[in-house]
């Protein structure tokens, strides 16, 4: 997904303003696609939210023995859950969160909590560096940020972004 026209000032800026030897040396010999590369490779540390999860990846993630204890009223929820999101859905909604720690909480023992651990990781990822230019939050493992712009940065953006004046 391209950048915006909204979006390129700010990359602009981040090309300008980063100190990164490799990186001054990509810009300085004008190599837009090894700039776009540095640009989509992980951040160190921020945090995001996943835009999207799979719900065979919440399949792999939860304690079947946790799942053996649900009531069935919880049990219910959950098919009613995979009906309507059928394939994915947004683990970045905070109401979506709750419904998963609501389901597998009460008197599961350790592994109602340990699904919920389990769940919560896989709700997270690290943003690239460019995403990170745009993600708004802490971006922490407590407090993800959330993506604003998700994808790669590609060479024609690292080129318009330097073409601004």
């Amino acid at each position: 997904m391209a950048l915006t026209a909204a979006q390129l000032p700010t990359l602009k800026s981040a090309i300008n303003a980063e100190t990164d030897p490799t990186f001054v040396g990509y810009r300085t010999n004008g190599q837009n696609g090894l700039m776009a590369a540095f640009y989509n490779a992980a951040h160190a540390s921020f945090v995001v939210y996943k835009s999207s999860v799979t719900i065979a990846d919440v399949g792999k993630a939860i304690n079947y023995v946790a799942f053996e204890a649900l009531t069935t009223a919880n049990l219910e929820k959950i098919n009613t859950f995979t009906r309507v999101n059928m394939q994915t859905f947004p683990p970045s909604k905070a109401d979506i969160r709750t419904f998963w720690s609501n389901v597998f909480s009460g008197a599961l023992g350790g592994q109602g909590q340990a699904t919920r651990d389990a769940l919560d990781a896989l709700w997270r990822r690290l943003a690239t560096r460019g995403e990170r230019l745009y993600a708004t939050g802490t971006g922490t493992t407590v407090d993800p940020g959330v993506l604003v712009f998700e994808g790669n940065i590609n060479d024609i953006d690292v080129q318009n972004a330097i073409n601004l004046p």
